[in-house]
């Protein structure tokens, strides 16, 4: 056996020995990167079934409407010193919804979590919680910058963009639906 086939038995060999390794740390890769996302998904469900933010989300989502509509509460929206204990509440319920979303928003940008998983779960209340806290939004961008809660506008575009090109969700097309009854609706009304 010459010298140059042996050199080049060695060659292969060293190559099919660093593509081989390659290859597993590429599949190694891929399952960390699954475990984080399965790390961060549960975060930020133990984040939205909190107590404390869905206490939040519901002021957002039946009282904010009627505290924005009163003078002294815009007042005091803009002037902090001035904020009753009452309304304190109230701006840091707001504040707590806008900043998971700020920072779940985060998240989907840096890639720490696939917008669609983020989008199939969430993205209904993102877009509606948006449109609740844009007034408040719009008030603190204008006291302290553009760059208060980017995020949170971030990931609502992304939402707004996904249920538009979701409109009957993602449920698989040639997938056997079950046909549910409305019983609820023949009950008479109390």
């Amino acid at each position: 056996m010459s010298f140059e086939l042996l050199n080049t038995i060695g060659v292969l060999g060293t190559f099919l020995v660093i593509s081989s390794t390659a290859i597993a740390a590429i599949i190694q890769l891929r399952h960390m990167r699954g475990s984080n996302q399965i790390s961060v998904l549960n975060e930020l469900r133990q984040t939205y079934e909190n107590a404390h933010f869905q206490e939040a989300r519901s002021y957002v989502r039946t009282q904010i409407r009627g505290h924005l509509n009163d003078e002294s509460f815009r007042y005091q929206l803009h002037n902090p010193a001035e904020r009753t204990a009452e309304n304190r509440a109230a701006v840091t319920k707001m504040g707590t919804v806008a900043n998971v979303y700020e920072g779940m928003g985060a998240l989907v940008k840096a890639g720490m979590i696939e917008p669609r998983l983020v989008f199939e779960l969430w993205g209904s209340a993102v877009a509606a919680d948006w449109e609740m806290l844009a007034p408040y939004t719009a008030m603190m961008r204008s006291r302290k910058g553009q760059q208060i809660f980017e995020h949170f506008e971030y990931l609502t575009v992304l939402a707004q963009d996904w249920l538009a090109a979701h409109p009957n969700g993602t449920y698989p097309r040639r997938m056997r639906r079950i046909e549910i009854k409305d019983e609820l609706r023949a009950l008479p009304a109390d």
